[in-house]
């Protein structure tokens, strides 16, 4: 099983849009993101974003991008100050892939509490990055890949 994690595009400042939605800039790199994961094969039937504007805009943008005919969901516990502990408990009886388009520090404080330290430097994740791990057995992952913006290394 993959988990892809995926952090929302570029938002817009609270003064021009209370809800914090995409960008222009935000939805083209949402946008390019579902045609990179496109291009590497992705097939995906479950995506999953938190409930805020940016989040599940991305989420939406990235499934027309995708393979088939995806409805992505909101789900509670996704917010950026929401504990991991939950959500990564549950992911225990996951067995189809599943993506999870949310934001800072909630995913990365995921992909490290699922990795239980095997990283070797802090999981950066800029806006519009994705981290793809693999579950190895029922409590194991590992880092697979990192998928950064185009321009940034």
């Amino acid at each position: 099983m993959r988990l892809y994690l995926v952090r929302h595009g570029e938002a817009l400042p609270p003064d021009l849009d209370p809800d914090r939605g995409l960008s222009d800039h935000g939805q083209d790199q949402a946008a390019r993101v579902g045609k990179r994961l496109c291009q590497r094969g992705l097939r995906i039937s479950d995506i999953r974003s938190s409930k805020k504007a940016r989040a599940r805009q991305t989420a939406e943008i990235i499934a027309t991008e995708l393979p088939g005919e995806i409805r992505p969901s909101t789900e509670a516990g996704l917010s950026p100050g929401d504990s991991v502990e939950a959500f990564a408990a549950g992911l225990r009886h996951q067995k189809q892939d599943l993506m999870v388009v949310g934001h800072l520090p909630f995913l990365p404080a995921l992909a490290t509490h699922l990795l239980e330290g095997q990283s070797a430097s802090p999981l950066s994740l800029p806006t519009s990055g994705v981290l793809i791990l693999r579950r190895e057995d029922e409590y194991g992952w590992s880092l697979e890949d990192r998928m950064l913006p185009e321009g940034q290394s």
